[in-house]
């Protein structure tokens, strides 16, 4: 249910914020698998997981519902999930902040982090001021309807429970228009998933080399079992669905599995592509789990503006 926003456009534009630190980190997560982290640090039921993971390997609080902005109070961090379809970029809309928040200080300056939605990997980043364009869209919004028009800034209620829940949402619209890049590497166009499956379990694989068949299949690396997929199809578009033999191990029999091609990967800007591939494929023992912020030197100058 939409419901009129609740917090009017400020008249003067904000100040522009910048961390040199914080550049450092996101930069240095290109190529982070995130999954590895989310089970450390949220349940395997929470939608927002992986935005958990983002925040842990930043430094932060994985879970943090504050007011003020999540960066030194000054700059928002959010995790936009991203795929292709037809070989265009898409997103889903993103949750701002709930109702009670003023979304104009937590949009003021945000850190967006893209991350592909079946990977699950950071694919790149981009920090956003929001004047020009991009806030005089969101400022229509607030002479749009919220039933009959299309905001780009939007209150939604959803029901958990009996609890109501409204929230402030932007829409896929404009962060495809303002902050996806669209150089975007390592974003798939992923198979139908498999409905009430959980997350599928990724193999990653080479797409010259691994050309599975009836007489080669590919061993499952977490219990050993054939797999088989296209090859053909992960050598064209990146990854293709996967039949897993027997025996099917009770954490492999549940799951849908997919087969990654590793060339279309992004590289890892920091790391290697053994640790890369064992976070993908699931077989990262938790204590291996290294946290990001912990190997970025802090700058003694932050470079604020």
């Amino acid at each position: 249910m939409r419901l009129p926003l609740q917090h009017a456009p400020p008249a003067e534009l904000p100040l522009r914020m910048r961390c040199i630190y914080l550049e450092h980190l996101v930069g240095a997560a290109r190529g982070l698998p995130l999954a590895p982290a989310a089970a450390l640090v949220a349940s395997p039921r929470s939608r927002g997981r992986h935005g958990n993971a983002l925040q842990w390997h930043l430094g932060l609080d994985s879970h943090d519902a504050s007011a003020a902005p999540d960066w030194e109070g000054r700059i928002e961090i959010k995790l936009v999930t991203v795929w292709r379809v037809g070989g265009v970029l898409a997103c889903d809309r993103l949750k701002v902040c709930d109702v009670s928040i003023d979304p104009w200080r937590k949009l003021a300056n945000v850190m967006f982090v893209c991350a592909d939605r079946l990977t699950r990997t950071v694919v790149g980043h981009r920090q956003l001021h929001l004047a020009g364009p991009p806030r005089e869209q969101l400022v229509r919004a607030w002479q749009v309807d919220p039933h009959f028009g299309t905001p780009d800034l939007l209150v939604e209620s959803r029901q958990q429970g009996d609890v109501m829940s409204p929230a402030y949402y932007v829409s896929s619209a404009w962060l495809l228009a303002h902050v996806i890049p669209t150089d975007l590497q390592g974003v798939f166009e992923a198979p139908r998933r498999v409905v009430h499956g959980g997350e599928p379990m990724l193999t990653i694989v080479d797409a010259v080399v691994d050309a599975s068949g009836p007489a080669n299949p590919t061993p499952c690396p977490r219990c050993g079992a054939p797999l088989r997929y296209d090859a053909e199809r992960v050598a064209a578009r990146g990854c293709a669905p996967v039949h897993h033999g027997l025996p099917l191990a009770p954490g492999c029999a549940t799951r849908q599995h997919i087969a990654v091609a590793a060339q279309w990967l992004p590289t890892p800007a920091r790391g290697d592509r053994a640790t890369q591939r064992a976070g993908l494929q699931g077989t990262l023992p938790p204590e291996h789990v290294g946290r990001l912020a912990e190997a970025i030197p802090e700058p003694d100058d932050h470079g604020h503006e």
